[in-house]
């Protein structure tokens, strides 16, 4: 078993890099091989036009480059004139030219071909964007330094003025204190002189004390006064002092500021001057310069890379699908309602369970019975019976009777004769025999019928029931569900045996293995309980599920007996087998 899986794994890497291989051959194929081909094939003429042709675009450009100059030189002189509105204005001008050139800037790879080719208006035009946008990023910082030096003299002179009205203000301040100090002596001066006459003061407290409670109050206010306005002049003296720190500090930052006097355009023809000497390199040079050459011009590191990406991507894109297959399709699917099949009459019909399946089972004939048997189950039959050939199972149903095999049956008719049903082809294949009374009804796979033994004169009744709206029906890609009705005899045949159960608690199966149920018991689909075999392909995300009832389940013991583990039909044969499953076949 170890070395089984050693080989898988050594095989699965083993294609994986046959496909890098592969999808490298075939880029480089694209994008080297051909116009490899076409260089060698018409020789280093080839180059040396492509040299001048570029020679050409390198003239044209260079002349570019000057005019570029000249018009960033002109915008450097007229921003010095510009008032703060005119140069906002320009900014919001030049920015939005700017990012329109950069929005048109080709892709890496375009410009890679417009080399290759020598494709001048193609290059010109990439050119003229390249220095489009060194000239607007050009005009956007000049226009910046522009206005940021004006707002910085701007507000140099607003601290000047501002400085101008403080030392004015601190000028009426000093006034002001001198003229309150003023006051201020004469009244204590006046309240002085009044109290030094003593002959006025003895007699001044009987008839003069209004005068001399005057004298007081006018005295007190007025230096109170007085030393408010001081206090007023120290506040102002001090605020001048902080405005001419910050009028020093605007000045020398706005004498330090310099004005733009413009920048040098940057060569756009570089690569083209390049790309020029490769050309000739290539028309003249030795097999080593050329493979060189050819190798960087032609991008093999980009091919390695983009193939290793492709490769990854299909490598993962199996993984992700089962991811969300599993964790959201899934679980949306479980949680939809179950398929019940609504079958007239067969509701509280019972279906006997069948014996134990083996490789071969007798039908004895019943009067007024006739059986239709496949003809590579038909063992033996009696001399005595007649027999004719049956063309279709069911000829309301003839496109299944002919996809399913059921055609070209053998009727055997006559009353108490005895048929061998067993595969006579098939090593793995066993019967068993299903019996439905009259009003039982039995969903069915019809590649499970080996053989039909029904009444001559009430043939064997299938019906068809599609549940185009199911999410279960679509889950299992089962959209038609074919009911047998009763009265009859059905052979079942399944590889390694048929095991025929009731449903009792409910029932999970690989969606291979369940070939039919009876027609009460509700069907959906269930997900697979292991997630890292299912993740790797070792298991299929759903399974069938029955619910818990009185029903039967009629199981294939082992849908792949005979078959080799991981042969599963693939290509014309897989989508004809998917097709009958859809339509229930």
């Amino acid at each position: 078993m170890a070395v089984g899986f050693v080989s898988r794994v050594f095989g699965w890497v083993g294609r994986k890099a046959l496909l890098y291989v592969m999808l490298v051959l075939a880029i480089a194929a694209s994008m080297v091989l051909v116009p490899w081909i076409k260089t060698e094939w018409n020789g280093p003429q080839i180059s040396l036009d492509r040299a001048a042709r570029l020679d050409a675009v390198v003239g044209r450009l260079r002349l570019l480059e000057g005019d570029a100059q000249v018009r960033l030189s002109k915008s450097s002189a007229l921003s010095k004139d510009k008032t703060l509105v005119q140069l906002d204005t320009a900014i919001e001008d030049a920015s939005y030219a700017q990012e329109t050139a950069i929005a048109g800037r080709r892709s890496t790879l375009a410009k890679a071909a417009s080399l290759a080719k020598a494709d001048g208006d193609a290059l010109m035009a990439d050119g003229a964007r390249e220095l489009e946008i060194q000239v607007r990023a050009g005009e956007i910082t000049g226009l910046s330094t522009a206005r940021d030096r004006l707002r910085k003299k701007q507000a140099a002179g607003d601290l000047i003025t501002q400085f101008r009205d403080s030392v004015a203000s601190v000028n009426q301040s000093a006034e002001k204190v001198l003229q309150s100090r003023r006051q201020c002596r004469d009244a204590a001066r006046d309240l002085k002189t009044f109290e030094g006459r003593w002959l006025v003061w003895a007699t001044g407290q009987r008839y003069d004390q209004a005068r001399h409670r005057a004298l007081q109050h006018s005295a007190r206010d007025r230096c109170v006064e007085a030393r408010r306005m001081k206090a007023v002049y120290e506040i102002r003296r001090n605020a001048v002092g902080q405005i001419k720190l910050q009028r020093d500090t605007a000045y020398r930052q706005y004498q330090l500021s310099q004005a733009w006097t413009g920048t040098r355009i940057a060569p756009v023809t570089q690569r083209l001057s390049d790309q020029i000497v490769k050309e000739r390199t290539s028309a003249k040079g030795s097999w080593r310069a050329k493979s060189m050459l050819w190798s960087s011009e032609m991008r093999l590191p980009l091919i390695f890379k983009v193939a290793a990406f492709t490769l990854l991507g299909i490598i993962a894109m199996p993984f992700l699908i089962r991811l969300f297959c599993y964790l959201i399709l899934a679980p949306f699917a479980m949680r939809r309602p179950a398929i019940r099949l609504r079958v007239p009459g067969a509701a509280g019909v019972a279906i006997a369970l069948a014996d134990r399946s083996t490789t071969s089972v007798g039908i004895r004939l019943a009067p007024g019975e006739e059986l239709l048997v496949r003809q590579a189950y038909l063992q033996t039959s009696s001399l005595a019976g007649a027999k004719g050939t049956q063309w279709f199972l069911d000829w309301r149903h003839p496109v299944t009777s002919i996809a399913t095999g059921l055609t070209f049956l053998t009727r055997v008719r006559g009353d108490g004769e005895v048929t061998t049903v067993s595969a006579v082809h098939d090593p793995f294949a066993e019967v068993t025999i299903l019996t439905l009374v009259d009003g039982a009804a039995c969903v069915l796979y019809p590649r499970a019928l080996a053989a039909v033994a029904q009444p001559i004169r009430r043939r064997l009744r299938v019906t068809a029931h599609w549940r185009l709206f199911s999410l279960n029906a679509w889950a299992t890609m089962q959209l038609r569900y074919l009911v047998f009705h009763g009265p009859a005899r059905l052979v079942l045949k399944g590889g390694r045996g048929v095991r025929i159960e009731r449903a009792e608690r409910g029932r999970v199966f690989g969606q291979d293995q369940l070939v039919g149920f009876s027609a009460d018991v509700a069907y959906s689909v269930t997900r697979t309980e292991t997630f890292w075999p299912y993740l790797f392909g070792y298991e299929q995300l759903l399974k069938d599920r029955v619910e818990a009832g009185e029903g039967i389940l009629i199981v294939e013991e082992a849908p792949m007996a005979g078959r080799r583990p991981g042969d599963v039909k693939r290509g014309i044969e897989g989508m004809i087998d998917a097709g009958m499953k859809v339509f229930g076949m």
